[in-house]
């Protein structure tokens, strides 16, 4: 039997999950950047890395960095 707080915490991941999965497709296409055929191989790795850390990427990198 699950409790509440299991299900929240549940939910929670999910949710970060998300939000991880949508700042790595933001980043990965939707962001203006003029990719070459060898930038893939460090634009991927590092955009998968900022999309975990999608909190310290909008609070603290994008408005440091801008655009």
């Amino acid at each position: 039997m699950t409790t509440t707080g299991e299900k929240l915490s549940l939910v929670g991941f999910v949710l970060y999950q998300i939000a991880g999965l949508w700042t790595f497709v933001f980043l990965t296409f939707l962001d203006v950047y003029g990719y070459n055929w060898w930038n893939w191989i460090i634009a991927l790795p590092v955009n998968l890395f900022v999309g975990e850390i999608w909190p310290i990427y909008w609070l603290v990198l994008r408005p440091i960095f801008g655009n």
